[in-house]
């Protein structure tokens, strides 16, 4: 039997790697953050709060809400200044993933559920690096559970300030995105089917911090009553809107496998299957409930299709990262173990060289490849475009205003060209556009709409806008249109038209 003193030098050691693992995974994050262009879900975000509201249409404010209180501190839009929140967010998720699994299972599980999480490609370069909201929603699920997993794990009375905290950071997940809700449901079923959970839900403090939590909700619920509940039924309306179409369910596994690279994914459907029905610790049980909640619903919403995407059910997945590290730790093959180290190198490189390419296209050059259409432009830099409008003088011009062809092209165009040039709501699906309070629009009377399309298919680009400005109303075409050609290393990867517009 090893001694307590080598029992808590190994202890040390573990909690050394995994903090040299997430301190090597947020250098690597820095410097991705500095050299990739902002895509078109984080320009928008950027974009959109410019104006800030209590909330906005696609989701609750503090998703988006770092992104500008940075922008603002470094008087900047830059991709690095508007990441840096979420940067830094990713990698305090790394940690608590470590405090918590070390709390339930030991320091040897923590180490390897951070490098679960930090290999895993969603959580790597999305969830941990972009302006998107799961960054702050994967924070604050953490910050709760931490507050509250004494009371769940039964092995310590927890305290009642500890809940009313936990009220707090539950409701700042909320404020983050909706699907936080789904810990909420989680954690009352754990209490509830135990015998000691069920006194403590006979006492005020886990109906409080629900309470605290939703009182949270208050600045999101005050905006969709003003508009029309706009934000809950497109989100609800996405997951539920679909039919009947079981092969959606296989798809998604699919995707789910790629977001976690499928000897993570695999590992932690099975842990949380066996924490369900044949826990080997209580501690197990808990893990597996938190994280069943939010798959399981989401896997279930696959099947009658609609508009379904791999990455909702990330938050269960996140709360499944403690059983891949008890797996790794305890039964694992040494090959496997040997290969999850491998893959963060690897990882990592490809971040890089995803990076390069958004940056320059130097992927695409170096092996000959044609760029794909329709997508280059969502997350290349429209710095052609900024170009073309100064030398036009558009920027300086003080009557000028966007009228983008959708929420997307309104994202890049406005974050390329600067606050200074107003932006009309898209003419075909604007989201938060259509909410934005914009007091310098209405003197403005030199519309530019604009649509970007493949090099080549202009012609068939400007079909389409035409067709869509005449379809949404209040303007007609006005003057000749234009081409932009954005290029990375002498070739064409994406156009954008500009087409001038008055108001009717």
């Amino acid at each position: 039997m090893p001694s307590v003193v080598q029992c808590l030098h190994q202890r040390g050691s573990f909690e050394r790697a995994a903090a040299l693992l997430v301190l090597a995974f947020l250098a690597v994050r820095l410097v991705m953050s500095a050299v990739m262009p902002l895509i078109a879900d984080e320009a928008y975000a950027v974009v959109v709060t410019r104006f800030p509201t209590l909330s906005y249409f696609d989701h609750p404010p503090l998703g988006f809400d770092f992104a500008r209180l940075s922008a603002w501190l470094f008087g900047s839009e830059a991709p690095f200044a508007v990441r840096l929140p979420h940067v830094l967010m990713g990698s305090l998720t790394a940690w608590l993933i470590f405090l918590v699994t070390r709390r339930a299972f030991g320091a040897r599980a923590g180490f390897w559920a951070v490098a679960a999480y930090s290999t895993a490609p969603f959580f790597f370069v999305s969830a941990a690096h972009f302006v998107v909201p799961d960054g702050p929603l994967n924070l604050f699920l953490l910050v709760t559970l931490w507050l509250v997993l004494p009371d769940l794990l039964e092995d310590r009375p927890g305290r009642a300030g500890r809940w009313l905290l936990a009220g707090l950071a539950l409701g700042a997940a909320l404020l983050s995105k909706y699907t936080a809700v789904l810990f909420g449901l989680g954690a009352f079923l754990i209490l509830a089917t135990s015998p000691r959970g069920r006194r403590l839900l006979a006492t005020p403090w886990p109906w409080l911090s629900g309470a605290i939590a939703l009182a949270c909700l208050t600045p999101v619920l005050v905006w969709n009553a003003r508009n029309g509940w706009v934000s809950l039924g497109f989100q609800s309306g996405r997951a539920f809107g679909g039919t009947l179409h079981p092969l959606t369910f296989l798809e998604i596994q699919f995707g789910q496998a790629l977001f976690l690279l499928p000897w993570i994914w695999a590992p932690a459907v099975w842990m949380v299957w066996r924490g369900l029905f044949r826990p080997q610790a209580p501690a197990e049980r808990v893990f597996a409930i938190l994280a069943a909640v939010p798959i399981a619903l989401f896997d279930a919403v696959s099947i009658f299709g609609g508009e379904q995407l791999a990455h909702w059910a990330m938050p269960g997945f996140l709360l499944a990262f403690p059983l891949v590290g008890l797996w790794c730790a305890d039964v694992a093959p040494r090959a496997l173990r040997i290969g999850l180290a491998g893959s963060a190198g690897l990882v990592s490189a490809a971040a890089l060289i995803a990076t390069l390419q958004a940056g320059s296209g130097f992927v695409t050059r170096a092996l000959h490849l044609p760029p794909r259409p329709g997508f280059d432009w969502t997350i290349l830099s429209w710095d052609a475009l900024a170009g073309d409008f100064a030398r036009r003088g558009i920027l300086a011009d003080g009557d000028s205003y966007l009228v983008p062809v959708s929420w997307l092209v309104g994202g890049k165009a406005g974050h390329a060209l600067g606050p200074d040039l107003p932006i009309a709501p898209p003419v075909w699906d604007p989201r938060q556009f259509a909410f934005m309070d914009d007091p310098r629009l209405a003197a403005r009377t030199k519309g530019y709409a604009m649509i970007a399309a493949w090099p080549g298919e202009t012609e068939a680009a400007r079909v389409e806008l035409t067709r869509l400005i005449a379809a949404a109303g209040g303007y007609r075409l006005t003057g000749e249109p234009w081409v932009v050609t954005e290029t990375r290393g002498g070739e064409a990867v994406f156009e954008v038209l500009v087409q001038p517009v008055v108001r009717d």
